[in-house]
């Protein structure tokens, strides 16, 4: 965790970040040229600890885990949503995406969701 919090920071620092700032529960925050540079900053970090309550881990949005494909070589599901080894299992979420789409992808969901209702209900 340390060698990615400091490796973020010095590539955010690197692309002109302002300040920088963790997601301890404690505010931990660098602004580049600081007294004391990065060393300093991940010394805060490493004293505020890693652990359980101490930081946030969150993930949203996540896709592509489950790709569709007609090749069950390079691909979990066909183009009818079907999982390629297991008759009658249908996966209707953003795992579907061949890989993350960079933006929000609610309405792209909803409507890959809706267009597998259509092979589920069929299959029924």
């Amino acid at each position: 965790m340390r060698k990615g919090i400091e490796a973020g920071v010095r590539i955010l620092e690197a692309a002109g970040a302002k300040e920088v700032f963790t997601s301890q529960a404690a505010y931990v925050s660098y602004r580049p040229g600081q007294r004391g540079g990065i060393e300093a900053f991940m010394n805060d970090v490493d004293r505020h600890g890693y652990g359980p309550g101490q930081m946030s881990y969150v993930s949203f949005h996540q896709m592509g885990t489950c790709r569709m494909g007609n090749d069950p070589a390079t691909s979990v599901i066909g183009p009818d949503h079907q999982v390629h080894v297991v008759k009658g299992l249908f996966v209707a979420d953003g795992s579907t995406f061949p890989s993350a789409s960079g933006v929000n992808p609610m309405i792209t969901i909803m409507a890959m969701a809706h267009r597998a209702s259509r092979f589920i209900a069929a299959a029924c």
